[in-house]
């Protein structure tokens, strides 16, 4: 009796925990910036921490490697069976320094984008099969994918609209992009500018809260990378691809806009980061960005502060190790 007992309180600890991980989509270019890549790391270490469960890889990239990129690096952590899906059609390419390097070093037969699942079906498949108001969707990259998630009609897995889907299945929305107070930059770069009128709709028109997370000097301070330079670590695709795309840097870190986003999406913002509650995003036609405190759109919030007396350095050292934490947790 007492091993039975034994038995069902250690079945018991499993369901506590398996319940208490953060369900997440993760939404990436997976191309132009390397900080990607440190933040899907990043996210693996959260799952085996057990505090987060990855449902699957959204690439908004038309870069036909970039698929095979996340896969690379799924596989590395031991979950090479998350679905990844990829934006088909009317998506923006960027050039990367790293996806096909990768793919050819680590996994020479990677499928290319357009072997892919399509981006929102799989948002539909994935949505559909979870608890309602469980998922949360972190997106470092252009939100293509989701402004046409809001747009999909009924289909085989579920008879709601998309913007049904995702009001009733997701918890709210990590957005990492835009610079703030305000970016008037019209230079082309940035997670907004490439598909502005994405962006200007998700703004707009996502049922659910939105964190938006920031960029520039805020994700500047946090310098990560600097793990994947060190000998036990130098040979993984992580390290593969930040020398790639620091080399003419001439550095061995980087800022970390898309980790900052991931740590938001598991933990919340404290108590690394002060949580603006006033206000809303006020996305331009170009893609540029200012956020406005009046007048107050209750599904906005910002996060591009730290909390006081917090050291951005503790901040790096933090998310250097979890880019790292080993074992293979499902």
């Amino acid at each position: 009796m007492k091993h039975i007992g034994l038995l069902i309180l250690s079945l018991l600890l499993c369901l506590l925990a398996s319940a208490q991980r953060v369900k997440i989509i993760f939404d990436t270019d997976m191309d132009s910036d390397v900080d990607d890549v440190g933040a899907l790391a990043m996210l693996h270490g959260f799952a085996n921490l057990r505090e987060a469960e990855i449902l699957a890889v959204m690439v908004s990239s038309l870069n036909p490697w970039s698929p095979g990129a996340v896969d690379v690096i799924n596989t590395y952590y031991g979950r090479p069976e998350i679905p990844i899906g990829a934006v088909q059609r009317f998506g923006v390419y960027h050039k990367s320094k790293y996806a096909r390097r990768l793919c050819e070093e680590f996994k020479p037969n990677a499928k290319l984008g357009e072997d892919m699942p399509e981006a929102t079906t799989l948002y539909r498949k994935v949505l559909a099969s979870q608890p309602d108001t469980s998922v949360v969707v972190v997106t470092v990259g252009d939100l293509t994918n989701l402004s046409k998630l809001l747009e999909t009609e009924a289909d085989q897995f579920s008879s709601l609209k998309g913007i049904d889907l995702v009001r009733k299945k997701v918890k709210h929305l990590v957005c990492m992009g835009g610079r703030y107070p305000a970016d008037q930059d019209p230079r082309p770069w940035g997670n907004f500018k490439s598909d502005p009128r994405s962006t200007q709709h998700v703004a707009a028109a996502w049922p659910t809260r939105i964190y938006f997370t920031g960029g520039g000097a805020f994700a500047d301070s946090v310098p990560t990378g600097k793990v994947f330079f060190n000998e036990k670590y130098k040979h993984t695709p992580m390290a593969h691809a930040y020398k790639l795309f620091l080399e003419s840097w001439k550095r061995n870190w980087h800022h970390s806009a898309d980790l900052i986003a991931v740590y938001v999406a598991v933990k919340g913002p404290r108590p690394y980061f002060r949580l603006e509650e006033r206000g809303y995003n006020h996305i331009f036609e170009d893609g540029t960005n200012l956020w406005r405190f009046a007048p107050n759109d209750e599904r906005h919030f910002l996060v591009s502060e730290f909390a006081g007396g917090i050291d951005p350095m503790a901040i790096a050292e933090r998310f250097d190790s979890l880019m790292v934490i080993p074992g293979q947790a499902k």
